[in-house]
């Protein structure tokens, strides 16, 4: 299980963690419709190529409170 604690800015596994210090660029677009970023801590660089309104998606979601737990009524 993967501990929180003390992680790095960027972090690759089945999992992304992006913290606040990894510097972040534009990318060139390979395609017209995609924003495309870099993001990179340590030597270290991640791609991320996204449709416009997944970014709009996750920027409506950051700005809502985190959600719960989730519950079982089984």
């Amino acid at each position: 299980m993967f501990d929180h604690a003390g992680f790095d800015q960027l972090t690759l596994g089945s999992w992304v963690i992006i913290g606040e210090h990894c510097s972040v660029r534009r990318a060139p677009l390979r395609r017209e419709d995609y924003l495309t970023y870099i993001f990179e801590s340590g030597g270290v660089e991640f791609e991320l190529a996204m449709a416009p309104s997944i970014l709009r998606a996750m920027v409506e979601l950051g700005a809502q409170p985190p959600p719960g737990p989730e519950r079982s009524d089984t």
